[in-house]
């Protein structure tokens, strides 16, 4: 099943699979002129006439529809309340896209396994842990 080009099978899951999720939904995003609603948060205040304000209104809705056909049903609950695509994609990035912490702790933690009593040099264990990732 498709939805504006999106198969509903690379919907967001986590963050196991929330690198290419962003990627197919930028594109999808992009294809219907509508990926300038999640970089940067468009105010209805723009919209200066009713015939403008009719169409942000349109583009918001679709964009935001596109977004949340895009992910699993658990993650919906993490979006209720956003009322723009840009508030909506703020927080699925926050939640789901690693950050360097993250990756360090989790580099940290790899090191820490990999020493299990054994002294070896760093530099081949930074080897095993990148050859790893």
């Amino acid at each position: 099943m498709t939805f504006y080009g999106l198969r509903l099978g690379y919907a967001l899951e986590g963050s196991s699979n929330f690198i290419v999720w962003r990627d197919i939904i930028e594109v999808v995003l992009e294809d219907n002129c509508l990926k300038e609603f999640i970089d940067q948060e468009i105010l209805e205040s723009i919209a200066s006439d009713v015939k403008n304000l009719a169409e942000w209104k349109k583009c918001v809705a679709k964009a935001r529809r596109i977004i949340l056909k895009g992910v699993q049903d658990h993650i919906v609950l993490s979006l209720h309340g956003k009322e723009n695509p840009y508030a909506m994609w703020k927080t699925l990035t926050d939640l789901y896209q690693n950050n360097s912490d993250k990756r360090k702790l989790a580099l940290k933690e790899k090191l820490q396994k990999n020493r299990n009593g054994e002294r070896r040099d760093d530099s081949k264990i930074l080897d095993q842990v990148y050859s790893v990732s």
